[in-house]
């Protein structure tokens, strides 16, 4: 039975700490590290969208602008904002304000950053895969060194939303280093830590940075680790090897919670799954075949039995705390008797076969009770599970080949708007990220284009729910839940999860 089945892959984590890897020795007092799933390709924060380097990123980096733990706007290398017109935005800029290589921060840094991912081709050696989410500013044109113009080709409702992370870099520095050095060996960012050392899939080590404009971080070490392994993780956080670990299973949370050197914090997060469907290939060209694989998904079980409660259904992939979300747009209800009438509809009486793939390894126990799930309505499917890294990156995200599909999780780059899952999720455009490769609903490019293109919150409400609707009637996606950030944190640390999902370790305390 189904919900047997599902029940079955829940101790998956648990099973697997029997054959963890030796945990590394504890680490000195001031040294707080991290234990992430993956480490990202480069240091560039304008070169990579993945979740990991993000998390890297915001402690090297900073932004025109910063967001409190209650999630409110705060001053950051910008000390003051205001709107000119629909168009046009004044930024002041914090004076005095050094780079990690000693240089000082200036209006020509703050329009160089934003012209490196709008004109790559003048300024970049390679696309950056950010340019889509900025890609409604025209121009950033310099006042004087402390005052910056920001202008939209349209009225742009997002703009600032956007700039809480978009990190600022050094013109003069990267000119000098060369964008692969800076991306490895030489980055330089003005935020509370610098890079000591960079070894691509095994640690990134920083170190305070004294002359930062906020003050010296309470620890002067920070150690960023890959470990892939979840058991791994967990036993190296029991052992002191490291300090917080992410996205922990709910099989674990009791545990962890019981543990004398151990605790967990969580917060409901914007990140979304879903399952994405080659619309390119049968059988999810064909719309019946797409809302039978919706049908054929428990969510509730899933988030109940698998997630320990820590989660919540959605009806596409907008979150409820997303500006755009629409509460009479309901998901679609768990009926595997309906799936099975809707895939012989579809012309597959005798169900089909499907591969889908992902690199989701924290979820891995979820993939599986999803495919298992889809198998026992007759899509039977292989789910084929992928280390996230350069073989993944480049088969799913750069040449767009997941066929069938795949299942992922997208954070919104915790900017809470509609737009921020839609575009790059869904918009078949280059800056629309996955979209140009899955994507084929008719009509849909032009509706995202049109929410994001006013300010005019009635209109712009008024789209997403048009937007809603069409994503449910089309299906392109399995809509599936929003998570919460759950972190395993030790008992040495004093640190509790946002609600925007970043590890923004400058909070981070010894606990005394």
């Amino acid at each position: 039975m189904l919900r047997r089945s599902v029940l079955a892959l829940v101790p998956t984590a648990l099973l697997t700490l029997a054959v963890a890897s030796p945990p590394a020795a504890a680490q000195a007092k001031d040294t707080l590290t991290v234990g992430l799933a993956s480490i990202v390709s480069t240091l560039d924060p304008h070169m990579h969208f993945e979740r990991v380097g993000i998390l890297v990123n915001i402690n090297m980096f900073d932004s025109l602008l910063h967001k409190s733990f209650k999630l409110e706007y705060e001053p950051s290398l910008a000390v003051s904002w205001k709107a000119l017109s629909d168009t046009s935005w004044e930024f002041k800029l914090r004076k005095g304000v050094k780079f990690h290589n000693g240089d000082t921060m200036t209006a020509e840094d703050v329009k160089y950053s934003f012209d490196r991912v709008l004109e790559p081709g003048q300024t970049g050696k390679k696309k950056s895969p950010q340019y889509g989410n900025i890609r409604a500013i025209k121009e950033v044109r310099i006042v004087n060194p402390d005052t910056v113009h920001i202008v939209t080709e349209k009225p742009y409702p997002l703009l600032l939303e956007r700039l809480v992370f978009f990190p600022i870099v050094p013109r003069k520095h990267i000119e000098k280093v060369g964008e692969q050095a800076f991306g490895e060996s030489a980055t330089a960012g003005t935020g509370p830590w610098k890079l000591v050392e960079y070894k691509r899939d095994q640690h990134i080590k920083l170190e305070a940075f004294d002359q930062h404009w906020r003050g010296r971080p309470a620890f002067t070490h920070l150690v960023f680790r890959g470990i892939p392994e979840v058991a791994t993780q967990v036993a190296e956080l029991k052992t002191g090897g490291v300090d917080i670990i992410r996205n922990v299973s709910a099989d674990l949370v009791p545990d962890l919670k019981a543990h004398p050197q151990t605790y967990v914090t969580t917060a409901p997060i914007l990140r979304t799954h879903y399952v994405h469907l080659d619309m390119r290939h049968a059988p999810f060209d064909k719309k019946l075949a797409r809302q039978a694989a919706n049908h054929a998904i428990d969510r509730e079980a899933i988030v109940q039995r698998m997630m320990a409660g820590l989660g919540r259904v959605v009806p596409t992939v907008v979150h409820p705390s997303a500006f755009g979300y629409d509460a009479s747009v309901t998901p679609y209800p768990y009926d595997p008797k309906k799936a099975k009438e809707l895939l012989a509809k579809a012309g597959y009486p005798n169900g089909v076969d499907i591969t889908l793939h992902s690199a989701f390894i924290e979820f891995r126990p979820v993939f599986e009770a999803i495919a298992q799930m889809l198998t026992e309505v007759g899509i039977r499917t292989t789910p084929k599970m992928w280390d996230p890294g350069p073989a993944w990156n480049k088969f799913f995200q750069t040449e767009g080949k997941a066929t069938n599909g795949y299942y992922g999780s997208w954070g919104y780059y915790s900017v809470f708007d509609a737009d921020a899952i839609l575009h790059p999720l869904y918009h078949t455009e280059p800056g629309g990220w996955v979209g140009k490769h899955y994507i084929r609903v008719e009509g849909l490019d032009q509706l995202i284009d049109q929410a994001r293109s006013t300010v005019d919150q009635s209109r712009r409400k008024q789209t997403y729910s048009q937007i809603l609707r069409l994503l449910k009637e089309e299906s392109p996606s399995i809509f599936l839940f929003h998570q919460f950030d759950t972190l395993g944190v030790s008992k040495k640390v004093e640190y509790a999860a946002r609600g925007d999902e970043w590890l923004w370790l400058f909070a981070a305390k010894p606990k005394r």
